[in-house]
Formats: structure tokens, C-alpha cells, sequence
């Protein structure tokens, strides 16, 4: 499943903050898949097959071990995200859905009592 910036961006932030534990609960919250290395002896020379892999939000990304696999989504998480042109924010954060204006309630109030005023001005 892909997101959006925002919830990527909330993910990682997420998942950054967490113990090890937390983060593979998270993952698993969010819809993720881990994938873990293949144990079979036969495997041991296939390098892609006892590699962990994670998946979330259309990132996808590869680790020796759990650990690594979810700290290699994070740096592919980070990554997609310094990338991604939609940012507007100076801090990295990613762009707010009302590009900095307040609520349609707020404009709505605002206009509300701009016209009452306006109207008291005249009188």
C-alpha cells in the first residue's frame, strides 16, 4: 500500500522512537510485512534468500537480521522523504493538507465576523 507523505513521514518518526519490539508491532499495526531469512542450509550461497525483508507503505527494504532489515526501512524511509518535492515546511516536515490556513470553520467564523463589522461601521 503507498502513502502519502504524511503518513510516511509519521511512520518512520514513529518507528524511530520505539524499541525494537515496538517497531515490529508498528510495522504490523500499519500493515507491513517482514519476511525473514530462509534457515535452510541449502540457502546459505543465496544471498537474497536469507536476507530480511520489510514492506510498508511501499517502501520496501533488506537486512541480515530483523533489526537491520527495519533500520534499512527507515534509512529508505528517510531517503523517499528528502526526495519528495512536496515538502513546503523549512523544518523537513511534510506540507499540512490546509497549506498553512486554518480550518473551513475558522474562514467561515472570520467571514462571519468581518460582515458583522462591516455592518456596525456603517450604522
Amino acid at each position: 500500500m503507498k502513502a502519502g507523505s504524511q503518513r510516511l513521514y509519521a511512520a518512520a518518526r514513529s518507528m524511530r522512537a520505539c524499541d525494537r519490539f515496538g517497531q515490529a508491532m508498528l510495522l504490523q499495526e500499519l500493515g507491513g510485512t517482514i519476511t525473514p531469512g530462509s534457515t535452510d542450509p541449502g540457502d546459505r550461497f543465496d544471498f537474497d534468500a536469507v536476507r530480511w525483508h520489510v514492506n510498508l507503505l511501499g517502501i520496501s527494504a533488506s537486512g541480515d537480521d530483523m533489526p537491520g532489515a527495519l533500520d534499512a526501512w527507515m534509512r529508505s524511509a528517510q531517503v523517499f522523504h528528502n526526495i519528495d518535492g512536496t515538502r513546503r515546511a523549512t523544518d523537513g516536515r511534510p506540507d499540512c493538507p490546509y497549506g498553512g490556513q486554518g480550518t473551513p470553520e475558522d474562514a467561515i467564523r472570520a467571514e462571519l465576523l468581518h460582515q458583522a463589522t462591516r455592518v456596525a461601521e456603517a450604522t
